[in-house]
C-alpha cells in the first residue's frame, strides 16, 4: 500500500500526458519544450534526433532508448522507478513515442508466438494466411501488456516527473463511432485510457500554412466529439486549448 495526503502536495507536481494526432503534426517536436533531463523511449524505427534538431531541443539533455521485447520495457521501467523510490531522480521528463506503435509491435509479437505455438501443435500451416493473425483470446493479453506498461509510466508522475506518451489519430473509432477523433488503439485498452492519464490532448496544425510548427493542442472537447481530458481548472478556464509548448502549459497549470 502507498499512502499520501493532499497536504503533502509537492511543489513540482508531475502529470501523465497523452497527446495524439496525425503523423508529422509535431508531437515528437514538443519533447524539446519539456523540462530536462529527458528520457525518450522510442518505439518507432525512425531516428527522433532529426525531429528534435532545433535550438531549444538541442540545448537540452535528452537520452534515447529503444527495446525489443515487453520484458525489456518492463525491466527498464521498474529499475528506473526504483531509483526514484530511493531518492535518485535522473530525469524530470519521460516520453514514450509512440504508444500506438508499441501496441502494434506487441500485436506482431503475439502473432509470432501464436504461430510458433500453432505450428508445433499442427493447428496451422506455414502459410501467410495462417501466420499474421492472433486468436480472440490473445486480445486480452495484448490489452494487459499495454495496461502494465502505461501503469508503470503513470507511477513516475507521482514522483514529480512529466510523463508524455504520444499516439496517432484514428477517425470514428470502432468503440465509439460518434467520435471524429481518438487515439489509435485497439481492443480494451482504448476504453480505459482515462484512468492512466491526467491530460489527453488532440494535436492539430497551427493554421499557418507557411509555418505549421508549433502545433495547437486541445485538452477540452466542447462538443464531446473527440477524446480529451484536463485535470487543471486553470487550463480549463483558459479554454483548454493553446500552442503545444510544455514550458508554457506547465507554467499555466502550476500558476
Amino acid at each position: 500500500m502507498k499512502k499520501y495526503s493532499n497536504s503533502e502536495l509537492p511543489e513540482n507536481l508531475g502529470s501523465c500526458w497523452l497527446i495524439y494526432g496525425e503523423p508529422g503534426i509535431g508531437k515528437t517536436y514538443s519533447f524539446g519544450t519539456l523540462p530536462d533531463p529527458i528520457l525518450a523511449i522510442i518505439t518507432e524505427p525512425r531516428d527522433p534526433r532529426r525531429t528534435l534538431n532545433y535550438p531549444e531541443a538541442k540545448g537540452k539533455k535528452i537520452d534515447f532508448v529503444e527495446f525489443e521485447t515487453f520484458n525489456e520495457y518492463m525491466d527498464m521501467l521498474d529499475e528506473l522507478y526504483q531509483k526514484y523510490e530511493e531518492g535518485t531522480k535522473p530525469y524530470k521528463s519521460i516520453c514514450l513515442d509512440s504508444l500506438s506503435f508499441l501496441q502494434s509491435k506487441f500485436k506482431m509479437d503475439f502473432e509470432d508466438d501464436r504461430f510458433i505455438d500453432a505450428i508445433q501443435e499442427k493447428k496451422r500451416s506455414n502459410l501467410l494466411i495462417d501466420k499474421f493473425r492472433i486468436e480472440k483470446a490473445d486480445w486480452g493479453g495484448l490489452g494487459s501488456a499495454m495496461k502494465r506498461i502505461t501503469a508503470v509510466l503513470n507511477k513516475f508522475s507521482k514522483q514529480g516527473v512529466q510523463v508524455v506518451a504520444t499516439a496517432t489519430l484514428t477517425e470514428n473509432p470502432s468503440w465509439n463511432r460518434d467520435l471524429t477523433a481518438a487515439p489509435a488503439f485497439q481492443g480494451e485498452f482504448a476504453q480505459v485510457l482515462n484512468g492512466y492519464f491526467d491530460f489527453i490532448g488532440l494535436v492539430t496544425a497551427s493554421g499557418d500554412t507557411g509555418n505549421p510548427y508549433p502545433p495547437v493542442i486541445s485538452f477540452v472537447s466542447p462538443e464531446q466529439d473527440f477524446v480529451a481530458k484536463s485535470c487543471s481548472n486553470t487550463l480549463n478556464e483558459k479554454g483548454g486549448k493553446g500552442i503545444l509548448d510544455f514550458k508554457k502549459i506547465l507554467k499555466l497549470i502550476n500558476s
